[in-house]
Parts: C-alpha cells; structure tokens; sequence
C-alpha cells in the first residue's frame, strides 16, 4: 500500500522510468512477435503438394544451415513409381531444381539471388501454377516463362542456364514465378532429385498418405503440413537470419539501456527522497521494509510499463515485420500474427529488468539513517561504497579484457565482442562517474576560472557539491553518446577497411563479375573460376568448392566432424545423386580459408552441371564482358562492389539501433534532468533571495544542464575507443593492410547537440515550474 501511495504521489518523477520501460518491453514484444511469425514455411512452389518426400537432411559440417541429400534420376523414378501407386495419390512428381534465367532487352530478369528458378514441367503442378496461354515446353529450346515477365507465346529470348546463354521460343505463360522446361531437359540440367512432391485425389486424407508413403519410402523423409519447411531455400533462411540477427541485437540494446536507464532514475530518486526515507526508518521501519518500499515501487511501474509495452509492441509488429521486408532482411508475405507467450514473455521481462534495474537503488535506500530525516542540509553520503567500487572496477576489467579481445576476435564475432565490450565499459563509467566526476569538472571548468560574474563559479561549485546527483544525470548521456560512436564508428571502419584490402589484394587486376545473375555461367567463367557445390558424407552437409587441379583438402574442423585425417578414404554424394569414393589428400588449417571441402573443378562439373562460378579474377578478364550477366571492374570497383551489399546492411543495422539508443537514452535524459531540476527548488530559492533574477536562474540551470553533457560525452567517446581501436586492429590483422579507427563525426555532432537541446529543454522546464512552484 505505501509503494502503491508512493507511486501515485511521484508520478511525474516516475515518468521517464515508466516510459523507459513501456519503450522496452513494446520492443521485446515486437521482436519476439515478429521472430516467431517468421519462422520457416514450406516453399510456395511446393505448397499445393500436401505431402512432400525428400531425402534425409543433413546438417551442415560447419554449424550452420542443413542440406537434402538427393536420389540419382533414376533412383528417384522409382520411386516416384511406387509412390504414385498408393490409394489417395493422384501423381508422385520429381522435382529439380536449377540456375535458370531469361534475358529480356539485354539484361537479366527475375530474382538475382534465385540459383533454384528453373524446374521441370511438372514442377508446376506442385505450386498450382496454371497454364495461362499457349502449351507446355515439350523439347529442348522450349520454356514456359512467368506472365509477369510481360512476354507473349511464341517470342524468341535468351535463356542463362549454367552452360551459358542459349535461344529459346516460349511457348507457355505460366501464373507463377520460375522458368520451366521440358522434364527431360530439366533432367540433363539437374540429374539429381531432393524431392518429390505427391498430388492427392480429392478427398484423399493426407495423413493416410503419408502414413503409406512412409512404408514405401525406406530411408526417406515423409513431410505434411508444417514440416514441409525443412525445404525451404537456403537464400531464404539467410534472409530470415538477418533479420532474426537485427531483432536479437534491437532486443539486447533495450533490456540493456531499459536496466541502465532504471538504475540511474531510481539512484537519483533515492538519493532525493533521503529524508523521506530517514523519516520511515526514525517511525521503525526495518532495512528490508525500505528496500521492499523500493522494490514494491520499481515493481508497479514495472508492471504498469509491461503491460503498457505489450500493447504498443503488438500493435507495432506488423508494421515493423513490413520494414523487414522492404529492407530484404524478411521474405515477401510475413504475416506477423497476435501471440500470448511472445507477449507475456516481454512483459516478464520488462518486470524482471525494471526489478534488476533498482536492486542497487533499493540496496543504498535501506542504508540511510534515521537521523536524514532531521537534517534541514541536503548533504550527499559519500560517493562510493564498497558495492560500488567492486561493480564499476569488475565491469572496467571486463571492459578493457573484451576490447582486448576483439582485436583476436573472429570475424563473425568482432561485432559482438565490440558491442559488449562498450556495454562494459559505459556500465564502469557510470559506477564510477561519482569519482570521476570531480576532476573532470575541474578539468573542464579551468578555461573559466577567471571569467567575470558568479555564474561560472555557481555552476562549478554545484557539480562538485552534488557529484552522485550529477554522475546520475549524466549516466544516460553517456549511454547516449557511447552507442552513437560506437556503432556508427564500427560501420565506418569497416566501410573503409575490406576494401582497401581486397583492392590491395588485386591491384592492377580486373574482375568479371556476375550482373543481375546469382553466378557466372560456364561461358562466361571459361574453366577458370571456383565452382561452388554441396555434398554429402557421414550424415553431413559440405560446402565444396571445385579449382583448377586441385588436391582433395579438407578443412580441419570439418575433417574432424567427419572423422577423417589425411590418407582416408571417404565416400561422398553429389548433387545428382552419384557417390564417389575421394582420398584426403590434405588438411587446411582452421581458419586459414573458408573452404570446407576443396576438389577438382572438372569433378564438381561433371556432377552438378548446375553449378554457377562467383568471379574471374586475371587480366585477361574482359574476355566475357560481351555476354549477358557479365561485368568487368578494376580493383576498387571490385572491391567496393563486393562490400556494397555489406556496407548496406551494416549502415541499416546502425542507423536503427542508434535511432533506437539515441531515442531511448533521451527519455532518461529528459528524465533525470528534470528530476534533478526539481530537487534544486531550495537552492533555486536561496538564488532569487540572493537577487538573481529569472533569467539568471534559468542560465545557471541552462549551463549546468550542457556542463553534464559536455560530461557524458567526454566519457561517452571513453568508453568507445578501446572497443573502435580492438575493432581497427582485428580488421587490419584480417586484411593484411593498416586500418585507422574512424570516427563518424555527422552522427557525433548530431548526437551531441541533439542531446544538449533536449536536456537543456529538459532542465528550463523543470526549473521553470519548480520555481514556480516556489513562488507560489
């Protein structure tokens, strides 16, 4: 009851808190609801099948994804036989999937990222897709070509499969993406099938089928309903990976920034209510009464904000899920639908942060004296406790070890190891701020200390009087100005750097490049370039990769997975189904390259006739540059082409989280500097009874307010430099060229005056009402 009276009688001082909290957990809520509904789904060109029958998936040697392990052709017209005969199925249909991509006016059409857009003919029937006009493709040189593509029966085009372009007449239009040939041409081009879909009678159960299917398809997977999307693309999981990637980092900053913004109100709202507090002690209240007290208030408005948050973040789902798709980072068609366990998921956890965030506050509050309550002086306890000491020196430590440690970071780990090692450090400042606060006032008001009038002296002497009152409102300013630089400074240097070294790399060199088109077909590559494939051995998924002559080599780790050493045999599957018996002939170092599997060009060509190049890099390069889906560049084009695509998720991901901490952050700043207005209404009136007049109080007000910005940010841009320099030296060690830390300087001055204006808005509002209030 008196933690429910308390919070009602502070409600305006409680504000930002509640507001940091709703803004919390209404992006937990959004996160986890967009999350869940972009889970995967069942391919659409597979959809109308209710039963799917594929081989087994394999996961991936390397952690990461999974395959289907393919049948031979001929294997798979078995059993498509066999299948086809069970009661309920109507037709068992193979499906294959290859590069294929039409030319229309010279250039590409279709999904550049699509490897799998070309399929036999009667692929068709497993996504619905009618006939709309003409016939189907019957022999070689024939395709039935999507409506949209606005060309009309019996056109002449160019096809680009993996063999190079060839002259086709279309001879059908299809409602529905993809490019489709005869089965017997879809054959040559993909002999391997990883599934086959079954098309029902009608009435036909397909739990029956499926159920039937199973007897007849030893060894295989019988999928219905939602296991079906254990097929999807491997283009859409890493889409759906990098959103999920956005929404993880989008939810760690709020829990993080919600627990940093709690803490820093509830210690200045305690600090503030020692007499209050010393007033419940003197009339017999127990240590732990106050702390529940405190606890019991950080609880409501915990509570209050959760559920406030869960209302916002649910409304706002939808309209975040179609950000991710306009962004690419989410397939077209994300429905995010209303969930309760995403919901009361966030709601805890806004309560549990909003319980961490004033355990330290509630701590400090059971420890004021009695006798607070009798003093008519606001005199400050000392700054530090020991609590206070072993916190902000253990997250220092941790801090600078994780700074250190993103120079040796891999490279898909340096970001986070970055991202952490400044959450450390900005903790450690703002523990420490008490103490470090005095001489850095000293520091920064020694320009003034003979400039004329008491203004500068007031300001000074208030700071380093109230040194806990101004750490506490300069700790979200910290925040504010930390994340800013960090992230925008992660993404410039590495803007600059992986250029820089891939150009360093290939200096003097041209590229042909694929244009519009997922790879490079044979025409195009001439044998030269790298062909990517994927096989299967011992139950896994591996990433292989053909080069001119090459030895068969094996990446330590994956050999290790596989249980093989050099000198073994091992028996491997290709994409069309075939196994070939390959010896270990080598070891690659782990890390030394990305390869899994290093074979024989000719080998992967002879198996996956699929298979599409990424680049040719020699001088001689501009050979292809007169066939379709074929660009040539220099070095620099090269390179910044290949970190374009980089570049622009790394800023996307930038821009919205340091929207989201810039914006976050400022309703603490707004926050605690109106809160720390308030609690100067009696120096406020020892000022007016001085003869300063409003005005003077308002610039008094108005230069402390910037004195602890130009604070902040000073320990802003500390504790962004150990984690920036890491980052510069782990890319330079990558690169093989010297990388310089980049600062963004637009987002730090943007960031500075932004957070100036409002917590000076902040400050004149409050000091205005609470003089007023004075007044009154």
């Amino acid at each position: 009851m008196i933690a429910l009276a308390a919070v009602r009688g502070r409600a305006a001082s409680l504000a930002g808190t509640f507001a940091g909290l709703t803004l919390g957990v209404a992006l937990i809520a959004m996160a986890l609801l967009v999350h869940v509904s972009a889970q995967p789904r069942t391919p659409q060109r597979l959809a109308a099948a209710p039963v799917l029958v594929h081989g087994p998936v394999a996961p991936d040697a390397a952690g990461v994804g999974s395959g289907v392990r393919p049948w031979t052709g001929s294997d798979a017209a078995a059993l498509a036989g066999r299948l086809a005969g069970l009661p309920g199925v109507a037709a068992a249909v193979p499906d294959r999937s290859f590069y294929a991509q039409l030319v229309i006016g010279g250039e590409p059409v279709g999904d550049a990222e699509d490897a799998g857009a070309g399929h036999g003919w009667s692929s068709a029937a497993l996504g619905a897709y009618p006939l709309v006009e003409g016939v189907a493709p019957a022999a070689a040189g024939q395709v039935a070509a999507d409506v949209a593509t606005g060309l009309a029966v019996g056109a002449r085009t160019t096809l680009l499969t993996a063999g190079g372009p060839a002259e086709v007449i279309v001879t059908g239009l299809v409602g529905g993406p993809g490019v489709y040939v005869s089965d017997a041409e879809a054959a040559r081009l993909s002999p391997g099938v990883p599934v086959i879909g079954l098309l029902l009678r009608d009435g036909a159960d397909p739990a029956g089928a499926a159920a039937a299917a199973r007897d007849v398809a030893t060894g295989a997977v019988v999928a219905t309903g939602e296991q079906r999307a254990a097929l999807e693309p491997v283009q859409q999981a890493k889409t759906r990976w990098l959103g999920t990637q956005l929404l993880i980092a989008m939810a760690s900053l709020a829990v993080f920034v919600t627990v940093f913004v709690v803490a820093s109100t509830f210690a200045l709202n305690v600090a503030q209510r020692r007499r209050e507090l010393g007033l419940l002690r003197t009339v017999g209240a127990t240590p732990r009464q106050i702390r529940r007290f405190v606890l019991g208030e950080a609880m409501l408005v915990g509570a209050a904000g959760g559920v406030a948050g869960a209302l916002l973040g649910t409304a706002a789902a939808g309209p975040a899920g179609g950000l991710l798709v306009r962004w690419g980072l989410a397939e077209p068609g994300l429905e995010v639908r209303p969930q309760l366990l995403p919901v009361l998921a966030a709601v805890a956890v806004g309560v549990g942060v909003a319980l961490v965030g004033a355990y330290a506050a509630g701590r400090r509050a059971a420890k004021v004296p009695p006798m607070d309550a009798l003093r008519e002086a606001s005199v400050e306890a000392r700054a530090m406790g020991p609590g206070r000491w072993l916190l902000g020196g253990g997250a220092l430590l941790l801090g600078g070890f994780l700074a250190i440690r993103t120079a040796a970071a891999a490279a898909d780990e340096r970001v986070n190891s970055a991202l952490f090692a400044a959450m450390a450090l900005t903790a450690a400042a703002a523990l420490l701020a008490p103490v470090l606060v005095p001489p850095l006032v000293r520091l920064v008001s020694w320009p003034l200390r003979g400039a004329r009038g008491a203004g500068p002296m007031l300001v000074r002497a208030e700071s380093l009087t109230a040194a806990r009152r101004t750490a506490a409102t300069a700790a979200p300013v910290i925040a504010t100005v930390g994340f800013a630089v960090l992230l925008s400074g992660m993404v410039s240097t590495m803007r600059e750097a992986y250029p820089a070294g891939q150009a360093a790399k290939l200096a003097g060199i041209t590229v042909a490049v694929p244009d519009g088109t997922p790879g490079l077909t044979e025409a195009a590559a001439g044998g030269r370039a790298v062909l990517p494939t994927r096989v299967y051995a011992n139950g896994l998924s591996i990433a292989a990769f053909g080069t001119a002559t090459a030895p068969v080599s094996v990446a330590a780790d994956v050999a290790d997975a596989l249980g093989v050493r050099v000198g073994d045999t091992l028996s491997v599957v290709f994409a069309d189904g075939n196994a070939e018996r390959l010896t270990i002939a080598k070891l690659t170092p782990d890390g030394q390259v990305d390869d899994d599997l290093i074979l024989p060009r000719e080998l992967v060509r002879r198996h996956d006739p699929s298979a599409l190049a990424g680049a040719v890099i020699g001088v001689d390069a501009a050979a292809p540059a007169g066939l379709p889906g074929v660009e040539v560049l220099d070095a620099k084009a090269y390179a910044d082409r290949e970190s374009s695509e980089d570049t622009r998720l790394l800023w996307l991901f930038a821009t919205v989280l340091i929207a989201l901490s810039v914006g976050y952050t400022g309703i603490a700043v707004v926050n605690t500097m109106a809160m720390s207005a308030e609690s100067r209404r009696p120096d406020l009136a020892v000022l007016r009874r001085a003869g300063a007049t409003p005005r003077q109080t308002l610039r008094y007000a108005a230069a402390e307010a910037l004195l602890v910005v130009a604070l902040g940010t000073g320990l802003g841009l500390a504790v962004t430099i150990p984690p920036l320099l890491g980052m510069a030296g782990g890319l330079a060690e990558e690169v093989g060229v010297p990388v310089a830390l980049r600062l963004h300087w637009p987002v730090l001055v943007a960031t500075v005056l932004a957070t100036a204006a409002v917590a000076v808005a902040a400050t004149l509002t409050a000091t205005r009402r609470a003089s007023a209030h004075r007044s009154g």
